[in-house]
């Protein structure tokens, strides 16, 4: 039962599964978050690094969470397009 639990909760973890690179600056995603993310609650997004072998987008929620986005969707483009996200916000 327990190893069930721990193949179930890796699972869930993988929609958000992001590495970092050897200096920590920038990530790669290698999933995407597949639901659309309400637009109000993302407060900053970047670009993964160009060599990572998927494009992606990061997007940084107000509870400080990171979430990897497919650049192609709907959802995304539109979260990308809104004039009211600040690019210069840095999580704490």
């Amino acid at each position: 039962m327990f190893s069930r639990c721990l193949l179930l909760l890796l699972v869930c973890l993988q929609t958000f599964t992001m590495a970092r690179n050897a200096n920590g600056a920038s990530e790669c995603c290698f999933e995407f978050h597949k639901r659309p993310f309400p637009m109000a609650n993302v407060v900053f997004y970047e670009e993964t690094r160009s060599d990572c072998q998927v494009p992606g987008i990061i997007l940084t929620t107000k509870r400080g969470y990171r979430i990897c986005a497919d650049p192609e969707v709907d959802w995304v483009k539109q979260i990308i397009a809104n004039k009211d996200l600040d690019k210069t916000w840095t999580p704490n």
